[in-house]
């Protein structure tokens, strides 16, 4: 079966959603996604509550022939998301997205099931699905940690987003996902990084999610490993910021180094 791989904007965030709705076309990417709640760093495209920007996207999408894979992020803390979900479970169903990612930032092991179940139901609502993202430095820091809670939710539209990063980083191997239904993973993120031990640290962990990712056929990550532990036909996104190693300028170019890069691996 032809592997489908997904242009995550992580990998190019400079670049407004339509430029890189034309990247990922031009590369010849099946799917993209779009962050678009503002990042740490305040970088924020104006799209999420701007009607004419969104139209906008909407028709270039149309126009491109790609489909949106996922839209980031919702953060679920001990006060249940962050910003009211209901503009991005909007933005979603108007775009075509299956998925919206969210990451568990409440310690509580019991009130942050229930908040995602309650986020489960109101993203049906809008017949889209919440991906959750496991990180070593969030309240669900393993695959197991994510995988439980939401099996714990009951609910059909919550899958667990694994990126082989984090998997390795949090003291995971790739097998490791053979131990849950394969449901859980309609789709996972993968990249390269150098070593392949555990992080020392959450610190170091965000640190090297954030600045020192490289492309997926680079480094020591088990990249191979683990897109052959994953269902077949889940798609492939490929999350690399490349910071202070690739200059963006060309976004069309940089997607089609991405795509390369991840075929020469998984395939």
């Amino acid at each position: 079966m032809t592997k489908k791989y997904s242009l995550a904007h992580l990998s190019m965030i400079e670049v407004p959603p339509i430029g890189l709705v034309r990247a990922a076309r031009h590369a010849g990417f099946t799917y993209t996604g779009f962050r678009l709640t503002p990042t740490s760093s305040g970088i924020d495209h104006g799209v999420l509550g701007n009607g004419v920007a969104i139209r906008e996207l909407k028709s270039a999408i149309d126009d491109s022939g790609i489909a949106v894979l996922d839209l980031e992020v919702i953060r679920i803390k001990e006060d249940g998301p962050t910003a009211d979900p209901m503009p991005l479970f909007e933005a979603a169903e108007y775009l075509g997205a299956r998925y919206v990612i969210t990451t568990l930032e409440d310690p509580d092991p019991v009130r942050r099931v229930g908040s995602l179940a309650l986020l489960a139901e109101q993203a049906a609502e809008y017949d889209v699905a919440l991906s959750v993202e496991f990180m070593l430095f969030s309240s669900a820091p393993t695959l197991q940690a994510a995988c439980e809670s939401v099996l714990a939710t009951g609910a059909s539209n919550v899958v667990v987003l694994a990126d082989v990063l984090h998997l390795v980083r949090s003291g995971g191997a790739p097998d490791d996902m053979l131990d849950y239904p394969a449901r859980l993973f309609p789709y996972v993120q993968i990249c390269g990084a150098e070593g392949s031990s555990p992080a020392p640290d959450a610190a170091a962990a965000r640190a090297e999610a954030v600045t020192a990712r490289l492309m997926p056929d680079q480094g020591d990550l088990p990249v191979r490993e683990f897109t052959e532990c994953i269902p077949t036909g889940a798609i492939l996104a490929v999350e690399c910021p490349l910071v202070g190693l690739v200059n963006p300028s060309d976004p069309g170019a940089l997607a089609v180094d991405l795509l390369a890069s991840a075929r020469r691996v998984c395939e």
